[in-house]
């Protein structure tokens, strides 16, 4: 299970989801107003939702590089004769994690008698990234540069990163099918400094969640050269 040069893969992949319940947490911050406004924030729902898919790969039989990317974007167009104005909001929201499995994963092309669980350990980080304009084809010079200062402090306040830190535990209940559960310990610091009082947000919670992942077994070795 090792990377190789020629025309297949040989490390291990494998793609999956994890799922994290809406809890009452979540319900009471919607109810306390404490999202962006504008839609696309990191705990807006949209860029960083309940449910998220990652794609990896075992490098060794104990260490995996494991990847997420989140996607949100909200434009706005309107028209009025032949004036026009648009506006918009995003984040893409890249994350990178390590895990590393506690005891050798088995092959589980060839299971022994009791398929054990697989203790793990992660680490990872993530950042957001925001995209925010607002042009219009009836702005002078200041008015574009009134838009232009109102779009930076929005994305200000889009802007942040974060890491994770925590365990998990897979079981395969199939050759290319495992379930699995984890608890992580999240931080994320955004990045909204304001004027007068100058704020920082720093949010530190533990999270659990459901996971489901599908594997695509490696080459041992290499494959043999073609005979001439």
């Amino acid at each position: 299970m090792w990377w190789c040069i020629g025309p297949a893969l040989a490390a291990p992949v494998y793609f999956g989801v994890e799922w994290q319940p809406l809890s009452r947490a979540d319900l009471s911050w919607l109810d306390d107003g404490r999202t962006t406004g504008l839609a696309v924030g990191e705990f807006d729902g949209v860029v960083s939702p309940a449910t998220t898919a990652f794609v990896g790969s075992w490098l060794t039989p104990r260490w995996a590089l494991q990847g997420t990317l989140g996607v949100a974007r909200m434009q706005n167009t309107t028209w009025v004769g032949d004036v026009w104005e648009q506006r918009h909001w995003g984040v893409i929201r890249p994350g990178m994690s390590v895990r590393y499995a506690l005891v050798r994963r088995p092959d589980p092309t060839t299971p022994p008698a009791i398929q054990w669980p697989i203790p793990w350990l992660t680490v990872g980080g993530y950042g957001d990234l925001p995209s925010v304009r607002e042009t219009s084809n009836a702005y002078d010079e200041d008015e574009q540069a009134l838009a232009d200062e109102a779009a930076t402090a929005d994305r200000a306040r889009l802007a942040g990163f974060g890491g994770q830190f925590g365990a998990g535990v897979d079981w395969w209940v199939h050759p290319a099918l495992s379930l699995g559960v984890a608890y992580t310990l999240g931080v994320h610091r955004g990045l909204f400094l304001g004027d007068d009082p100058t704020v920082v947000s720093t949010w530190m919670a533990a999270e659990a969640g459901l996971l489901a992942t599908f594997h695509w077994p490696g080459r041992t070795q290499p494959e043999p050269a073609s005979s001439p």
